[in-house]
Order: structure tokens, then C-alpha cells, then sequence
């Protein structure tokens, strides 16, 4: 009986401490917020400020059938539904908006502004992907899933549109995921977006103080060589090659 009492007590000890453990997001994850922000407003704002219509897109590629207007209508409202899903995370992290100068990729055309579009779109998504490593909260990386899981299905759509092949049999590499670092660079790669955000964010500082390396399959805290375990000779090839090979040019 006493044994019983004793292992009663203790358990309940312990579903107390498991019930007052503290998964709600910290204020170490508000560079992780901050970031996300500057991330899903780009897009936003890329929308936002060229207005469309049938005829601007009319010389897009596979425009008669692709229905781009309506299409890009609704990605604009689930991108405007994402600015608004990580306002309401940053009240529990006490995070500002960042002041944001965002410049963007000239379209003077319909096929210039699609493939813009799917640049962007893919970059988003793969900076969100490699963000989740960055995180402490359940609630941030739920969040950030949703949202590079919507730009992907976005990417996805639009490269269909744009090339015959977009999920090539010899891929070695899951869905492209960069690094904040990576992501801030300047330059024509995919991922690469600090040409288009100038400096707004601050790249998310390491998890557990350790560099978090991204490898074909999986990532890794403080061990390159473990996030690139079960990867062929062809998993070598660069981030930018992946993406490619999965959202097109």
C-alpha cells in the first residue's frame, strides 16, 4: 500500500511538472518571428503593388489555360492570411515589426511577373523550411511549417506552368531549406533575398549556440557531417541546382 502511495504521489508529480512545462513562444524566438515577418511581407508587398489584370498577363506562359488572374488573387489573399497569422504570434513573443524598405525584381511583362513570382515564392518557402531549426517554441514552428508549406504549394503550381519536369526521378535532395545566413545574401540564386529585404532582419542567432547545417535529407546542430549521412555522390550538388530541379528555372 505504501508503494502504491508512494508511486501515486510521484507520478502525480510528475504529470504536474509535465503540465506546467512551458511550450509558449520565448522571447528567444522573436528574431525567429521577425524574420518570418520580413519573409511573408515581401511577398505580400510584391502582390500588393503591381495590379493586375488579364491583359498584363495575357503573354505569360500557358496563360490561356492557367488562369493567373484568379489564381494569383487567391495567393495574394493566403499571403496577406500569413502576415496577419504572424502578427498574432509576435503579441506573444512582445516582437515589433521590423521597418522594412523592401525593393523588388522589375516585371515589365506578365511572364516577367510569373517567373518573379515563383522565384520569390520558392525562395520564401525554403528560408521558412530552414527557420524551423531556429526555434523553441511548438507554436512558431507550427506556424512556420503551415506557411512554407502554402509558398511551396504556390512554387509548385507555378512551375508547372513554366516547365514539363518539375519533380525529376533523379533528384537525392528533399524540398530545398536554407539557412537565415544564406537567405540575407544578395545574389541571382535561389534563396537568396537580401537584395530584395536591405538589411531589414537580423539573421536568427544559432540554436543551442551551434551552427545548424542543412544536408539533403536532414539538418544537423553542430555536425556538417551527420546532415549529410545517407546522401549519394549526386547530393553534392548546390542549393541553387535544387531548387531548380524542383521548381524550375
Amino acid at each position: 500500500m505504501r508503494v502504491f502511495l508512494f508511486l501515486s504521489g510521484f507520478l502525480f508529480a510528475g504529470a504536474a511538472l509535465a503540465q506546467n512545462t512551458d511550450c509558449s513562444p520565448k522571447s528567444s524566438d522573436s528574431e525567429v518571428v521577425r524574420y518570418a515577418w520580413a519573409l511573408q511581407s515581401l511577398l505580400e508587398k510584391y502582390y500588393s503593388g503591381q495590379p493586375l489584370n488579364q491583359t498584363f498577363l495575357s503573354d505569360a506562359t500557358n496563360s490561356s489555360r492557367a488562369e493567373y488572374y484568379q489564381n494569383f488573387q487567391g495567393i495574394q489573399r493566403q499571403t496577406r492570411l500569413g502576415v496577419r497569422a504572424v502578427q498574432q504570434i509576435e503579441t506573444k513573443t512582445s516582437t515589433s515589426n521590423p521597418s522594412c524598405n523592401f525593393t523588388f525584381p522589375n516585371a515589365t511583362s506578365g511572364e516577367e511577373y510569373v517567373q518573379n513570382a515563383l522565384r520569390l515564392e520558392a525562395s520564401v518557402a525554403s528560408a521558412l523550411i530552414g527557420a524551423t531549426g531556429y526555434t523553441q517554441s511548438p507554436e512558431v514552428s507550427f506556424l512556420l511549417a503551415r506557411l512554407a508549406s502554402g509558398h511551396t504549394a504556390a512554387a509548385t503550381w507555378l512551375a508547372t506552368q513554366q516547365t514539363g519536369i518539375v519533380f525529376p526521378s533523379n533528384s537525392s535532395s528533399l524540398v530545398p531549406a536554407y539557412n537565415p545566413s544564406y537567405v540575407l545574401s544578395s545574389g541571382n540564386k535561389f534563396g537568396k533575398l537580401g537584395q530584395y529585404l536591405n538589411g531589414c532582419v537580423s539573421a536568427p542567432a544559432d540554436p543551442c549556440g551551434q551552427v545548424f547545417f542543412i544536408g539533403p535529407l536532414v539538418g544537423s546542430v553542430g555536425n556538417q557531417s551527420s546532415a549529410t549521412v545517407g546522401s549519394s555522390s549526386s547530393a553534392s550538388i548546390s542549393p541553387t541546382a535544387r531548387a531548380r530541379n524542383l521548381f524550375g528555372n
